[in-house]
């Protein structure tokens, strides 16, 4: 095969390699209600969501909804011949939520005592949508699950946790963590979603995860040890974070698309994938079958490190054999150098060595080039938008087209056996770097590395080593976008970084017009891609933007206003509606400026906080008081000033003042759902005079809400619509 055709038949194969590895990534079809009985069925998961949601309203923590929801769960699993637990319990998080929360909880025994197997998923919702993903897809899993372990011999011990209030805060798994039989737990299997579709991904594990990798191996879902190393650096938590709190072993599977539906009312059973639940269910499924053969493994004294290929099976080692595996591919690379130091000249060298670095700069500046370009001629595309796949296929396009014509000068005049040495050292010594500050990261890089330091002199190993990249590192895009949403940076050196893997394969002679024809087809597609993108809506009804409503009475001034909360920006119709001049920052929780205009005033009840009489026993400073709603809300909300306060307990729970949710102008929040109407009881040693804040919120629209000028691809996103309403509050020591 002449060079020239070879170097066709690469880069087409790699673009074959591409489109399998996306696939292989991608959920499969649903399995439908005749599915054979020892399979799981998403369709048969969602028979049952269906009738666990009832309605599809909203139902959050401390709701009615939410009691209803719960009671269809328990007598569901009392028809499969369990006798479910509820327990109750008052919870708060470090950050200041608090709510008395009930945990449906299902121990099924094992052939023998020994530590159990949970499956774990929360049953309420936040209070803008039904929560049909988020997390009623992980309980009707878990019922399918159930269904299909129940006749099954199982060597430990298997209990299904159904939490409430993980919305407001982990709050069901913080009470089952204090539950008498928690400490029987050895393995926890945590069922969530941050949207409504998407590949389903085991995304996060406890540490010392080898033997639980082992379980996981070949299950179906997506994985990459990476995908834990972002996730630990965000500021998110699932109900697994408290698990690992209290030294249990676990692991989180997820899907994450469609994230503009998350916590929105278009988290609804019309928006669920299907195969993402299929997905979810088959790992789940195959990895508890694996767990429940033999006793529960205890954790492992190192981590493994995967990734998932072409869907087929997981890549897996031992991440101690991380600096090894660099170590020896570092060796055979230098070693062949070394051997074919007389073909190497210093210039081809630095050439080769040049190459990679003007690719992934080109690729990065052309992604976001081309983004800023098209943003300037119509309007900001924003992180996550209606046609975000369009806009991502487009910057790759850029990025790879841009990466080609940069290197293609570099290394026709390099020579592909310097080329090949240098490309690979380079990717080596990364990977030497990567696996001492992110861990996770580094077998994608070892993978194709090792498998290039076998014959790097070859014309066959470079080629492997290109192909096994780009099958490890074409799904990493995608990932990354619903992840973290459409940086064209993050993009553009990302997919630069993959073409530098393919710089070997493809070195030119003068004249040759071979990757000169890819660079234009790859730029056309970029082209006509981010073009469709930019000219596309940026919401529809089913990709929406969120904007709650919220009538806000301020009690002390007699005043009403209504207030658009919209984290993304304001939809025009709302704001040409309120017709405001300048936006206030009048929430009270909330630091972020907010379009206001008049409204009605609807009621002079409010929140109150209600001291008792001192007692001979009080130290000094110390109030011992009750918050009470009005009847009918969600919830009430304390904003304390900033060291007003020395100890604070509610509900009995010790707050630690310092750690409390930040609020505006220096004040932290304690917010307290599912008031009950005898209240809650608030105790705090006062250090200064400042007066506090008291907010309670009902749900729903205050009837001259200007509603109708929220446009269809607007919509409540969180917590929802709210009535709130707020008044000042100086402690008596204080007056």
């Amino acid at each position: 095969m002449s060079p020239r055709r070879l170097r066709h038949v690469v880069l087409a194969a790699s673009l074959g390699v591409a489109a399998l590895a996306l696939v292989g990534a991608g959920p499969p079809a649903p399995a439908g209600p005749d599915a054979p009985s020892d399979q799981f069925s998403a369709t048969r998961a969602r028979d049952e969501l269906a009738h666990l949601l009832g309605d599809q309203r909203p139902h959050p923590v401390g709701s009615a909804a939410n009691d209803a929801v719960r009671a269809r769960l328990v007598a569901r699993l009392r028809a499969l011949g369990l006798e479910p637990e509820e327990q109750r319990s008052f919870a708060c998080s470090d950050a200041g939520t608090c709510a008395p929360v009930t945990n449906v909880i299902a121990w099924l025994p094992g052939q023998v005592a020994g530590p159990a197997l949970a499956i774990t998923s929360h049953y309420d919702s936040v209070g803008a949508g039904p929560g049909a993903a988020d997390d009623g897809h992980g309980v009707a899993t878990t019922l399918e699950l159930l269904r299909i372990l129940l006749p099954l011999p199982r060597h430990p011990p298997l209990v299904a946790v159904f939490t409430d209030g993980e919305e407001a805060g982990l709050l069901g798994m913080r009470a089952f963590a204090e539950h008498p039989r928690a400490s029987e737990i050895g393995v926890v299997l945590n069922l969530e979603a941050r949207g409504t579709t998407g590949a389903a991904s085991m995304f996060e594990t406890s540490d010392g995860n080898s033997a639980l990798i082992a379980a996981f191996a070949g299950a179906g879902a997506s994985a990459l040890s990476l995908s834990y190393e972002i996730y630990r650096r965000l500021p998110n938590d699932t109900d697994l974070t408290v698990v690992k709190q209290h030294g249990l072993q676990g692991m989180n599977f997820a899907f994450i698309g469609g994230v503009l539906r998350y916590h929105t009312p278009r988290d609804d059973l019309d928006h669920l994938d299907l195969g993402s639940v299929q997905q979810q269910g088959d790992a789940v499924l195959a990895t508890a079958r694996n767990l429940l053969a033999a006793e529960l493994p205890p954790p492992s004294p190192h981590n493994a490190h995967y990734v998932d290929l072409l869907g087929l099976f997981l890549l897996r080692w031992p991440a101690w054999v991380d600096v090894p595996l660099a170590a020896a591919a570092l060796l055979a690379l230098l070693l062949t150098a070394f051997r074919r130091r007389r073909e190497l000249t210093p210039r081809a060298v630095l050439l080769a060595l040049a190459a990679p670095f003007v690719a992934v700069l080109a690729a990065a500046v052309a992604a976001t080039g081309l983004l800023r370009a098209a943003e300037a001629l119509t309007n900001p595309l924003g992180p996550w938008r209606a046609s975000t796949s369009l806009a991502l296929l487009g910057l790759a396009a850029a990025a790879v087209a841009a990466s080609l014509a940069a290197a293609r000068p570099l290394i026709r005049r390099a020579g592909p056996l310097a080329q090949s040495l240098v490309t690979w050292l380079l990717w080596t010594v990364l990977a030497l770097v990567v696996a001492t500050q992110v861990p996770g990261a580094a077998i994608l890089l070892l993978a194709p590395a090792v498998l290039a330091a076998i014959a790097p002199a070859s014309r066959l190993a470079p080629i492997a080593a290109a192909l096994l990249a780009v099958a490890v590192w074409a799904p990493l895009g995608p990932a990354l976008v619903e992840a973290l949403g459409l940086d064209p940076v993050l993009v553009g050196a990302t997919v630069g970084w993959l073409v530098t893997a393919l710089l070997p394969t493809c070195p030119e002679e003068p004249g040759e017009k071979t990757l000169s024809l890819w660079t234009w087809s790859f730029a056309l597609v970029a082209l006509l891609a981010v073009g469709a993108a930019a000219l596309a809506p940026r919401h529809d009804f089913d990709h929406p933007s969120k904007a709650n409503l919220v009538h806000l009475t301020d009690l002390d001034l007699g005043r009403a206003w209504h207030v658009v909360d919209a984290p993304a920006g304001v939809p025009g119709p709302l704001a040409d509606a309120l017709a405001w001049d300048q936006p206030r920052p009048l929430l009270p929780w909330s630091s972020r400026p907010v379009p206001a205009a008049p409204a009605t005033l609807l009621s002079d009840d409010g929140p109150r906080l209600e001291p008792r009489a001192p007692a001979a026993s009080d130290l000094p400073g110390r109030l011992v008081m009750t918050l009470r709603a009005r009847p009918g809300a969600l919830g009430s909300m304390l904003v304390i000033p900033a060291g007003a306060v020395a100890t604070l307990r509610v509900g009995g729970r010790v707050l630690e003042p310092s750690r409390l949710r930040p609020g505006p102008s220096d004040t932290r929040i304690v917010t307290v759902f599912g008031s009950a109407a005898e209240g809650v009881e608030v105790v705090a040693d006062i250090t200064t005079a400042a007066a506090w804040t008291l907010v309670d919120i009902a749900p729903g629209l205050a009837p001259d809400a200007p509603k109708h000028a929220r446009p269809e691809w607007a919509v409540p996103y969180q917590w929802g619509d709210w009535i709130a309403a707020r008044r000042s509050f100086t402690p008596p020591t204080a007056q």
